[in-house]
Parts: structure tokens; sequence; C-alpha cells
């Protein structure tokens, strides 16, 4: 794994990483500046969860709407 993929791989964990307080459920935020190119990679990791997680509710959706 090289260094870059370091901040990669820091967005996909954080898409997961919540912080519940009461009922309000806050996700982390991009804790590099957003024009670097730390903050562009952690974006490019934190959008690729986003999307998976997207694609899997959608296809549980549709198993559970045909059954």
């Amino acid at each position: 794994m090289a260094i870059v993929d370091r901040f990669y791989i820091q967005g996909q964990r954080d898409f997961y990483r919540t912080k519940k307080t009461r009922r309000i459920i806050h996700e982390s935020t991009n804790p590099f500046n957003s024009s670097s190119f730390r903050g562009k990679e952690w974006l490019r990791g934190f959008n690729n969860s986003y999307f998976k997680n997207l694609r899997r509710n959608k296809s549980e959706r549709n198993v559970t709407r045909s059954t």
C-alpha cells in the first residue's frame, strides 16, 4: 500500500464512523483542506463508500419488494 492510499482508506473508514447525539447522527467531515491532494483523496474514498452503500441498499430494497 502506498502512502497516498492512506487518505483514500481513511475516507472510506470515516464514512462508516458516525457520532450520535440524542436523535441526530453526525457524519465525519473532511479533516483536510478540500483543495489539497489529501483532501481530494479523502473525498474520493468517502464518496466510493457512499456509492457502494447506496448500491447495496437499492439491491436490498429490490429483493424485499420482489418477495
